[in-house]
């Protein structure tokens, strides 16, 4: 019997397309929750300078956590501010912002797709579909793709706790439950359960709950 078909029947997410950030305190907490993943702080003056300073002089850490603030004000503005034609203005110069660094990084990652404390390690290409949904903490590497199937509404649906590696797909009607890790180049067209390391095209569990799985 093919492991994964049983893994598809054990998968519990099922995440309703939702704006993540509500208010001014959900803004900080994801602001809070990337900067922790990446290790920088931009808390107090100091702290501030030193990130403007690496974003200008090129460090790709800094570059890439400047990305996600600037999706993350994106997010609250289109989520909570979008009352007056100052909010509208700010918008439009953020959502141009955003679109510079996504041409320039070679990232689109739309608004209200990703949850707290994000990880993206390096520059290169990675794709999200509007409609996908993955949850906190997830790592992500270059070249990920995370795609919808036919219909619009045929996208991926991602807890917590999952490492992307590079190169890696997940196209479709696809749940991945937590603390999954997907192997470089890997290809996942089918459900997997909490707990599993998948390789391969398509992907296959090679090991679930810190046990290697055998297929006969």
């Amino acid at each position: 019997m093919d492991v994964v078909v049983i893994v598809q029947n054990r998968v519990g997410i099922n995440f309703k397309k939702e704006q993540m950030i509500l208010s001014k305190q959900d803004y900080r907490k994801y602001v809070k929750s990337d900067e922790e993943a990446f290790n920088i702080s931009t808390k107090g003056l100091r702290f501030k300078v030193v990130f403007y300073l690496k974003c200008y002089f090129y460090s790709e850490r800094y570059i890439l956590l400047s990305y996600l603030k600037v999706l993350r004000k994106l997010e609250y503005l289109y989520n909570v501010r979008n009352k007056n034609i100052y909010d509208k203005f700010l918008y439009i110069y953020y959502f141009r912002k955003i679109r510079k660094k996504s041409i320039n990084l070679q990232i689109n990652i739309p608004i209200n797709t990703l949850k707290e404390g994000a990880l993206i390690l390096h520059i290169g290409t990675i794709v999200i579909n509007d409609g996908a949904r993955i949850g906190k903490n997830c790592i992500l590497q270059p070249g990920v793709i995370i795609g919808q199937k036919d219909l619009k509404e045929n996208v991926p649906v991602i807890g917590d706790n999952v490492y992307f590696g590079p190169g890696a797909m997940v196209i479709g009607k696809v749940n991945i439950g937590n603390n999954v890790i997907i192997a470089p180049n890997t290809v996942v067209i089918k459900d997997v359960a909490n707990n599993c390391v998948v390789s391969g095209v398509p992907a296959k569990v090679i090991k679930q709950d810190g046990l290697k799985v055998s297929y006969n």
